[in-house]
């Protein structure tokens, strides 16, 4: 018998009537799965449902976005970029890369993301409710979309980073093929390889490019499928597959970047940049980018996450508005991003801004020139921020620009072990300590409760059971 566990994909019934108008929630307390998933309204409240769980605080209502910000800065000496003063010890293990298996907050991640497959995995598999072909694909691709996102950051960070051109057998995460109905089954099952989750990865957002049209209002289109997969493939180090994924989403997506710097965040309504964005209202999201960065007349806790004077010396163009992209928080003198002042705003996922900049490092890699050259490329961005333009561009110009640019944002671990760079925790910052890219430290430790509930899955290593 399937377990009604299922009706919490739907505890949220979510109706999107506008970009403008906040989400109305239609409370369904629980709904025996047979019965959910027997229509195509049950089907489609399920995918609702699954944007919904995405939105959550601890998924990618913004806490996935901070944790790579910890996670790629040292605590221990004044040299870092950002520095972090909350009340949260979950978040401060992962600023002093001291993590727990029981740690409270990861193990919310961890979950959350899960959920977001199965919810996704449902919709897929239960498809066949809905009769007419073009929705159907268009939900197909939809929660390809979602169910490949979850993966890609589920394996980004529990577990160790892609090697470009190696064989990346290392344990990945698990991987879930079907939807799970019956939660009191035995589902042990040891994690699959690197390899093999991200190929999951770039099936699925192959297969979402294929089924979402151009233009799908707020929810995931093709060219947000496209995105990702530029994201991916610049992960793996695939600069001309990442190059060119990213050319197709800036040369047809229609999407454009915002006349000024300013304009790209703190928005409750998609703009042009905005490739793909989680929606965030009073009633229904948690945006928790805001939470940890702000103020507390902006909606956060003072700004637990805070910019240090070594990320404002990157900026040596003093004309650069991304330098003056911030404030002080009166209330006790921190120095605090202005991308994350609007409690209600949506979180970005993808900005268009990231494709520049991903094509130019894909052209730089990979010797060519497709779409543009990378010096024009970088050079588009930095207009935009009224910064001067380069005269040469190289790699660590690019990756600097990318600081400049998407700092803050849930990319500089990332970039660290996509490219192999180490982080300072020696005490003084003078280089004698390094956590190299591939540390056990860098890697998050698969909670204890999975470690509990799964026979067969094995933790990273570094951490007690």
């Amino acid at each position: 018998m399937k377990s009604n566990i299922i009706a919490l994909l739907i505890l949220f019934t979510v109706f999107f009537t506008s970009c403008q108008d906040e989400l109305n929630v239609e409370p369904k307390q629980r709904e025996d799965a047979s019965i959910t998933l027997s229509t195509e309204e049950g089907i489609t409240n399920v995918l609702t449902g699954t944007y919904a769980l995405a939105a959550r605080g601890n998924a990618y209502g913004g806490r996935i976005l901070a944790y790579a910000e910890l996670l790629g800065v040292t605590g221990v000496n004044a040299t870092t970029d950002f520095r972090f003063r909350g009340s949260f010890s979950e978040l401060r293990q992962m600023y002093l890369k001291q993590m727990q298996a029981d740690n409270g907050i990861l193990t919310g991640t961890y979950s959350r993301s899960y959920e977001i497959i199965n919810a996704a995995n449902t919709v897929i598999e239960n498809i066949s409710k809905v009769k007419d072909p073009a929705k159907q694909s268009r939900m197909i691709g939809e929660a390809n979309f979602l169910r490949s996102l979850a993966y890609f950051d589920l394996v980004r960070f529990f577990a160790k980073p892609y090697v470009s051109g190696k064989a990346n057998n290392q344990l990945g995460v698990v991987i879930r093929p079907n939807a799970i109905y019956d939660f009191n089954a035995d589902l042990s099952k040891e994690r699959s390889t690197v390899d093999e989750v991200y190929k999951v990865i770039i099936d699925g957002l192959n297969v979402a490019y294929t089924n979402l049209p151009k233009d799908n209002s707020f929810y995931a289109d093709k060219y947000a499928a496209k995105a990702l997969l530029a994201r991916v493939y610049l992960q793996q180090g695939n600069y001309a597959q990442a190059r060119d994924a990213a050319d197709d989403v800036i040369k047809n997506s229609g999407h454009s970047l915002s006349k000024k710097y300013a304009d790209a965040f703190n928005h409750d309504t998609d703009q042009a940049e905005d490739v793909f964005a989680i929606q965030i209202t009073k009633q229904t999201g948690v945006n928790d980018v805001v939470t940890f960065y702000a103020a507390e007349d902006n909606g956060g806790r003072g700004g637990d996450i805070s910019i240090r004077s070594p990320y404002l010396d990157k900026f040596t163009d003093p004309n650069d508005d991304r330098a003056k992209f911030n404030y002080v928080n009166p209330a006790n003198d921190r120095i605090l991003t202005l991308k994350f002042t609007n409690q209600f705003a949506n979180v970005g996922v993808i900005r268009l801004a990231e494709m520049y900049l991903i094509r130019a490092e894909g052209n730089l890699q990979a010797a060519t020139t497709v779409g543009n050259t990378a010096l024009d490329d970088i050079n588009i961005v930095r207009t935009r921020a009224n910064a001067k333009n380069l005269s040469t561009v190289t790699l660590d110009s690019i990756l600097l620009e990318r600081q400049l640019e998407l700092g803050m944002e849930g990319f500089l671990i990332h970039d660290i072990r996509r490219t192999k760079r180490s982080i300072d925790v020696s005490s003084d910052g003078d280089g004698t300590e390094l956590l190299l890219y591939d540390a056990n430290e860098l890697v998050f430790p698969i909670p204890i409760s999975e470690m509990d509930a799964n026979k067969k899955i094995t933790q990273n290593p570094g951490y007690i059971k």
